[in-house]
C-alpha cells in the first residue's frame, strides 16, 4: 500500500466501539482486582470469608473464562445473531452477573456471577472486534486501529481499578465494613452505560453486525450479497478455498503461539512478585510501593501512552513500497522483547549478587525497567492479533475465529500455575536466564521462518 492509501481516517464506528470497549474495562477492571479480597475478607469487614486456596481458584476462574468463552459468543454470532445484538446482550448479561455479585452473600452467588459475567464477555469481546475490522475496506489500517483501541481499553483498565481501590476502602466503608458489593453494582452501572452507549452509535456502524457476517450488507445493513454464495437455507456450505483454510491454519498458529507468549509474560504476576517480594527495595524514601502497581498501573499507563505511538510506527511501514512488516514478525518482535524483559532481571541479580540472600536489595528500577520493556512485547503483539483475523478470516468464521485469539490466553492461564509450580525448584537466576534464552529461540526460530508462515496468508483466491 502507498501512501495515500494510509492518509485516510478511521470511521466514527471504530471510535464509538473504541469507547463501548473502555466501559467493559471499567466494569471488569473495577471488579476483578476485589473478587479475591471479597471472597477472602472475613464477613464483619464485608467479605465472605472463605478458605484462600478455593478464593484462588474462584478468582482465577473469572479470568480464565472470560477469555474462553469468545468462543462460543463467536459461533452464536456467526450463526445467528449478529455482531451487534450479540455485543448488546452481551453488556445485559454481564450487568446481570455484577448485579448477582452486589448481593452475593455466598459462594455460590460469586460463582453465578462468574458464571454470568463470562457468558457476557463471550458474546461481547470477539464480537466487538470483529465489528472494527468490518468497517474497515482499506486493511491496511487494521493494525494502526487495534493498536488504538488497545488504549482505550487501558484506560478503562487502569481508571476502573483505580477508582474502585479507592471506593471499596473510602466512599463505600462503613466502619469496619469494607465496600466490596457497592463496587460490583458500580461495575453493573458501567456495563449499563456502556450498553447505551453502543445502541445509540449503531448508526455509525455502516451498517454491519445486523446479519451475521457470512453476509455482506451495505451501509443500511440490506444484504447485498453472501461471502459463500453455495449457502442455502437447507444449511448446506461451499467448503473453504485452499486459500481460506491456509488463512485459518495461520490463525490457529499465532493462536498457539499465543498461549507461549503469555505463559511468560504472566510470569510477572508470580515469578517477578515473588522476587520483589524477597529481593527488592520496594520504598522510594519512606513510600512504600506495591507490585501490582509495577505489574499492573505502570503497564496499563505504558499500553495507553503507546498505543498512539505505535500506530503511528505501523502506519509508517505500511507506507513503504515493501509494505509492513508481516504478522509473523511482529510475533518475532513480541518475543524478543519478553526475553529482553526476563534479560534485565538476570543482570539485575548479577549486579544484587547471584545468589545473596534477602539482605540484599536491589532497586525497584529494575522491575520497573522489567515492566516498560514487557510492555513493549505486548504492544508488538497482543494488538495485532485481532487485526490479523479481521484481515484473514473467512467471512463468515469471523467472530468464532476471535473468539479462537481470545481462548489462547485462557489456555495460557490454565497452564501458568503448572509452569510456576515447576521454576520454583530452581533459584532466581537460572529461570530469568532460562526464560530470556527460550524467547530469543523462538524469535530466532520466526524471524528464520517468517516468509514461508506469511505463504499461509498471501496468494490470490481460487
Amino acid at each position: 500500500m502507498g501512501k495515500e492509501a494510509t492518509k485516510e481516517k478511521h470511521p466514527k464506528g471504530f471510535y464509538a466501539c473504541c469507547i463501548t470497549f473502555t466501559f467493559e474495562r471499567l466494569a471488569f477492571y473495577g471488579a476483578k482486582p476485589l473478587l479475591l479480597l471479597f471472597l477472602i475478607t472475613a464477613a464483619t469487614q464485608g467479605g465472605l470469608g472463605i478458605e484462600r486456596t478455593d478464593a484462588a481458584v474462584m478468582a482465577a476462574n473469572l479470568t480464565a473464562y472470560t477469555y474462553m468463552a469468545p468462543l462460543i459468543g463467536g459461533i452464536i454470532s456467526d450463526r445467528w445473531l449478529g455482531a451487534r445484538y450479540a455485543v448488546t446482550l452481551g453488556y445485559i448479561i454481564m450487568a446481570l452477573g455484577y448485579l448477582v455479585g452486589w448481593k452475593a452473600t455466598n459462594p455460590g452467588m460469586v460463582n453465578a456471577m462468574i458464571i454470568l459475567v463470562s457468558i457476557g464477555t463471550g458474546l461481547f469481546k470477539g464480537n466487538l472486534n470483529a465489528l472494527i475490522g468490518r468497517q474497515y475496506k482499506n486493511k491496511e489500517l487494521l493494525d494502526a486501529a487495534f493498536s488504538i483501541q488497545y488504549s482505550y481499553v487501558n484506560v478503562g483498565a487502569f481508571i476502573g481499578s483505580l477508582l474502585t481501590g479507592f471506593l471499596y476502602l473510602h466512599a463505600f466503608k462503613k466502619g469496619e465494613v469494607l465496600g466490596f458489593r457497592q463496587c460490583f453494582f458500580v461495575a453493573a452501572i458501567w456495563c449499563l452505560v456502556g450498553m447505551v452507549w453502543f445502541v445509540l452509535n449503531w448508526k455509525n456502524l455502516q451498517g454491519q453486525g445486523i446479519k451475521p457476517f457470512k453476509y455482506l450488507t451495505d451501509e443500511n445493513g440490506k444484504v447485498i450479497g453472501e461471502t459463500h454464495k453455495g449457502d442455502d437455507k437447507s444449511g448446506a456450505k461451499e467448503p473453504l478455498t485452499k486459500l481460506e483454510r491456509n488463512r485459518v491454519l495461520a490463525i490457529i498458529l499465532v493462536s498457539a503461539l499465543s498461549v507461549i507468549f503469555w505463559l511468560f509474560y504472566y510470569q510477572q504476576d508470580l515469578a517477578l512478585v515473588i522476587y520483589m517480594t524477597d529481593y527488592i527495595n520496594m520504598n522510594l524514601g519512606s513510600f512504600a510501593i506495591a507490585p501490582s502497581w509495577i505489574t499492573t498501573t505502570w503497564n496499563g499507563l505504558l499500553c495507553v501512552a503507546l498505543g498512539g505511538v505505535m500506530a503511528a510506527i505501523w502506519k509508517k511501514l505500511a507506507a513503504r513500497p515493501q509494505g509492513d512488516m508481516n504478522m509473523f514478525k511482529k510475533v518475532g518482535l513480541g518475543f524478543l522483547f519478553v526475553g529482553l524483559a526476563f534479560g534485565v532481571m538476570a543482570l539485575c541479580e548479577m549486579l544484587r549478587g547471584v545468589g545473596a540472600d534477602a539482605s540484599v536489595k536491589a532497586s525497584v528500577l529494575w522491575p520497573v525497567l522489567f515492566s516498560t520493556v514487557i510492555t513493549i512485547g505486548e504492544m508488538c503483539f497482543s494488538p495485532l492479533r485481532n487485526a490479523f483475523v479481521s484481515k484473514y478470516a473467512p467471512k463468515k468464521y469471523l467472530s468464532l475465529l476471535m473468539g479462537v485469539i481470545a481462548i489462547s490466553t485462557f489456555g495460557a492461564n490454565k497452564l501458568s500455575p503448572f509452569v510456576q509450580a515447576f521454576i520454583e525448584k530452581f533459584d532466581v537466576f537460572p529461570v530469568f536466564v532460562g526464560i530470556f534464552a527460550i524467547m530469543l529461540i523462538f524469535t530466532a526460530v520466526l524471524f528464520a521462518t517468517n516468509k514461508k508462515l506469511n505463504s499461509l496468508v498471501e496468494g490470490e483466491e481460487e
